[in-house]
């Protein structure tokens, strides 16, 4: 009980005559600006809130009782002075201890109450009052009140404004003709325009945008302090008369007096580019120096050079001769860091003779090789695992700031066994030995520039990229053994800073499989159906793959932002019709199966189109609330040369990063439902998924979640041992399956480690009627019934998964 009144009393702490501050009300109705807007103006905030009801840092800080707390701690001190005095007294040295004590730790997490205070809520009104000037609402007034009820106060900040000011005329004063030029020429992008509102942050844009643009045009020493403004309300009619105005570059008469002369400001062009790609403070340097000149670069290195020319020249945007722009240095910086083979950047200029600035280039390289050892635990649903890499880098391979990953990988699982007589779900059993190995090597490099045959003009902005990847990989269960080998080349670029572009021309994918002779006679006797066959036969994929990516993301600003990827796959189609085309003019060159089927190195190649898309919403709240909307979906097409998907390139359901109240491919396809006599991975040719996240802070690195998941996969045509698997337009959409849940995630800052809980909700697997199962969560008749009519499989309605890093 006290518990409970704890958590229903925020207000038990508060001092004689204090209200808990409950809520800020706007009451505007006169102006076209954002309640958020002028809330941001606002001095005192109650505390903060998650689920937008419970006040949860709140709850905390009451749970601790500080007189208890006091108590505790001098007892406390007055224990561990006793033992250091016992220390003393054997001529041992004190130790220090500072542990915090629980009731310390609730205080320090949690959020004291918030006591209305009347004085700071006058000088928010007053703030709302000048936000609102500067807004152009110059005849207006702001008024805050109080309602109390009980120990709980609402302010009131009542707005009321006449129509905001307008600007009637725009005058220029700038005395320096060669300067206006460059302000008054790009009309397109000014921000000041006749007939629009007084707004003081137009104004500082327009500032911004004046200083941006002189900067990029040889104006190194303008700085947006240069411009002023001047403005008219005199004139009635509710307007104003702008003038910006631009003063001329201040310097003294001379070194010796106080006396400021103004002149026109100067334009400065690059002249010598100096680059140090080995630097080295000052104070640690005592290495002689070589110089070697390219073309207009002068590089100044120690040793041997580490980088050939070619490369870091470029990522250098700045060239001599030309007029100083800030964009050619943000664009070096940025082409720089790309390169990932610097540590720190740093791009300075000084003043030449006359009209001229040196630019200097400092960069200090990071290790070029290195060896990390990384380890991940896993456990969803009862799936035991531990998986370890050795991963070896070299950052600078052929001296071009390629980057060569070799990473060995490994890892042990337990994972639900087949059987031969009712392969029935033993994960319990399995969980108690670990039955699954698997490892194998995996090579990548990754070239900072196109590998191409021809020439190709692209953008040095672009960040080109060419990347091989390879890897071979050994699986061993009880019931097989496969053996997975995945050769890539490709190219990656950016076309802005929202878009990228990858185009792998070449994928290849060959998986042998071994079968155990009892699974493979399983098999044979029970399983009927073609996608299930094909995931346990030999096959080989060669595709092409797309992807185009669209990232709204700032990472300095948690503003709300979208994001979408698309992924475009042809698989086969090339290797058929060059097959087709060489048996036009030479019949029977390549010879087909009894099927219709050509095979490459005696393996039958795959043959499909596939495409999917995923897109995410992130809605930032305010700092520890926001919610991410995800909609994911895609289909594939097999074609003549295999007739199903290959078991890598089939859509499924479920997992720590889908629908999370399923194991992954344990859901679908449609509303099939097997009896339990044996169990194998779920798969489709196409998937719909949805997912709703809502996700807030706790304390400290500690964040918590709750989500809410739905979809499943479908099978393009009707299949006779799965009924109801096909995709079908009057029914798919009541085949949704929906999972909830909680999660807690722990931010660590370079990665993020999860837990989620899921919960199933509607399960397609049952008739229509049925299909709301959470009904069912504590029902022990409706589990016993589920087991006997499933050859003794337990339902699971919880799901437990651990991923690292959020799910999207």
């Amino acid at each position: 009980m006290p518990f409970v009144f704890a958590a229903c009393n925020p207000t038990k702490k508060l001092g004689p005559g204090e209200r808990l501050l409950h809520k800020n009300h706007i009451i505007n109705k006169d102006t076209k600006l954002d309640n958020n807007d002028i809330e941001s103006y606002i001095r005192q905030k109650p505390n903060r809130k998650i689920f937008l009801i419970f006040r949860f840092h709140l709850w905390l800080y009451n749970q601790a009782n500080e007189d208890r707390i006091k108590r505790k701690r001098i007892l406390y001190d007055k224990k561990k002075q006793r033992k250091n005095e016992r220390r003393i007294a054997k001529g041992k040295k004190p130790k220090k201890y500072d542990r915090q004590l629980f009731g310390e730790w609730l205080l320090n997490i949690g959020e004291a109450p918030i006591a209305y205070d009347s004085m700071l809520a006058a000088k928010s009104a007053r703030q709302i009052k000048s936000f609102l000037n500067n807004k152009g609402y110059f005849i207006s007034s702001v008024s805050d009140s109080v309602h109390y009820k009980r120990k709980k106060a609402d302010v009131y900040y009542t707005v009321r404004a006449s129509e905001p000011y307008t600007i009637n005329n725009i005058e220029y004063k700038i005395p320096d003709e060669q300067l206006a030029y460059y302000v008054l020429s790009d009309t397109a992008n000014r921000r000041l325009r006749k007939g629009n509102n007084y707004d003081v942050d137009v104004f500082q844009s327009e500032r911004e945008r004046i200083t941006s643009e002189l900067n990029n045009n040889g104006y190194f020493f303008f700085t947006k302090d240069y411009v002023y403004y001047e403005v008219d309300t005199t004139i009635g009619s509710r307007q104003v008369n702008i003038t910006l105005g631009i003063k001329n570059f201040a310097k003294k008469y001379a070194e010796t007096s106080d006396s400021i002369i103004e002149t026109p400001h100067r334009r400065y062009y690059v002249n010598n580019i100096y680059i140090e790609p080995d630097f080295v403070a000052k104070k640690f340097d005592n290495v002689t120096k070589d110089t070697l000149k390219v073309d207009d670069y002068t590089i100044i290195h120690s040793k041997k050079l580490r980088y050939k020319t070619k490369v870091l020249l470029g990522a250098i945007f700045i060239r001599k001769g030309e007029l100083y722009q800030f964009q050619n240095v943000e664009d070096s910086y940025k082409r720089l860091s790309e390169l990932k083979a610097f540590k720190t950047i740093n791009i300075s200029f000084e003043q030449a003779k006359g009209d001229y600035l040196d630019c200097h280039i400092q960069l200090s390289p990071i290790y070029k090789q290195s060896f990390t050892v990384e380890t991940v635990g896993t456990n969803t649903s009862g799936n035991l695992g531990i998986s370890s890499s050795i991963v070896f880098q070299n950052r600078n391979l052929l001296r071009g700031a390629e980057v060569l990953e070799l990473r060995l990988k490994g890892g042990i699982a337990a994972q639900q066994v087949f059987g031969t007589s009712g392969a029935t779900d033993n994960i319990e059993e399995a969980a108690n030995q670990f039955n699954t190995i698997e490892f194998g090597p995996e090579l990548n490099v990754t070239i900072p520039r196109f590998l191409l045959p021809f020439r190709v003009r692209i953008s040095k902005k672009a960040n080109p990229k060419t990347i091989f990847t390879s890897s071979m990989v050994y699986q061993r269960r009880p019931d097989y053994t496969r053996y997975i080998t995945n050769l890539a080349f490709g190219y990656n670029w950016r076309e802005s800073a929202k878009k990228r572009h990858t185009i792998n021309p070449l994928v290849i994918n060959f998986v042998k499989v071994d079968l155990s002779p009892t699974f493979l006679n399983y098999l044979e006797e029970n399983i009927h159906d073609r996608y299930t066959l094909n995931s346990f036969s030999n096959h080989l994929a060669t595709s092409t793959v797309y992807t185009f990516t669209y990232n709204e993301q700032d990472l300095n600003k948690d503003v709300n932002f979208s994001f979408f990827k698309m992924n475009a796959e042809s698989s086969g189609n090339i290797l058929r019709g060059l097959y087709n085309s060489v048996n036009y003019f030479q019949p029977g060159t390549f010879k087909m199966d009894d099927q219709g089927r050509y095979k490459l190195m005696d393996i039958v190649y795959s043959q499909y189109l596939r495409i999917d898309g995923d897109y995410r919403y992130y809605f930032n709240a305010n700092e520890i609330n926001k919610v991410v909307f995800r909609i994911a979906a895609g289909i594939g097409v097999p074609l003549k040369n295999f007739t199903s998907l290959p078991f890598e390139r089939s859509f499924f359901s479920g997992g720590a990063n889908g629908i999370r109240a399923w194991q992954a491919r344990t859901l679908g396809p449609g509303s099939y439902a097997d009896d339990g006599t044996f169990s194998f991975d779920q798969f489709g040719d196409g998937q719909l998924e949805g997912n709703i996240e809502y996700r807030f802070k706790l304390f400290r690195m500690l964040n918590g979640a709750f989500f809410v998941d739905g979809g499943n996969v479908w099978l393009r045509e009707k299949n006779a041992s799965k009924p109801g698997a096909e995709f079908e337009f009057n029914r798919f959409y009541k085949e949704i399956a929906v999972g909830s849940g909680f999660g807690l995630r722990a931010d660590f800052s370079f990665f993020v480690l999860r837990l989620d809980m899921g919960v199933k909700v509607r399960d397609p697997q049952f008739s229509e009627q049925k299909r709301w199962i959470i009904g069912n969560l504590f029902n022990p008749v409706w589990k016993m019934n589920y087991r006997d009519t499933h050859n003794n499989r337990k339902y699971n309605f919880l799901v437990f998964n651990i991923g690292i890093n959020y799910p999207f």
